[in-house]
């Protein structure tokens, strides 16, 4: 069996860019239920790698810490896609490298904002780098609809 590599980048970017939506709205369900603390510790939470959901304070915490880590994978297979089988594309490739860092660096203020108590300051910076993040991976998944050529010439200019 031989894998379509366009159209496995182009489904991973475009999960990506789903799931990141997905996060931010989980995010807010969050934010507005006051369950930014019912998990406390991070990367578990109550000192588990699955709590117990009975609280819906701990339920909707831990589902948008799920789909977190699903956006993440998503990103991150689409770099690995990027970079294995279309590195003559550098803009593809480049756009890539872009958003998994500001995923990264999303997923380090998400542990700081739980670290912190929900600092507003942080709470903040962690809402603005979800929505680049979203930014981001809708500009990857736009870049992967492209035809191969025009891709290139677009983002090597």
């Amino acid at each position: 069996m031989r894998i379509d590599r366009r159209r496995f980048l182009r489904t991973m970017a475009i999960l990506g860019a789903i799931f990141a939506y997905a996060t931010i709205v989980l995010g807010g369900t969050v934010r507005g239920m006051g369950a930014g603390l019912a998990c406390p510790d991070w990367p578990l939470c109550n000192g588990s790698l699955v709590p117990s959901v009975g609280d819906a304070g701990v339920l909707v915490e831990y589902v948008h810490r799920l789909v977190a880590v699903l956006t993440g994978l998503f990103v991150l297979f689409t770099l690995l896609a990027a970079i294995l089988w279309f590195r003559s594309e550098m803009g593809l490739v480049t756009l890539s490298i872009v958003s998994f860092a500001v995923l990264a660096t999303q997923v380090g203020v998400g542990w700081v904002t739980i670290t912190t108590e929900n600092d507003p300051a942080i709470v903040t910076l962690h809402l603005a780098l979800g929505t680049a993040t979203l930014a981001a991976a809708l500009i990857v998944a736009m870049v992967s609809l492209w035809p191969p050529s025009a891709a290139s010439v677009a983002l090597d200019r």
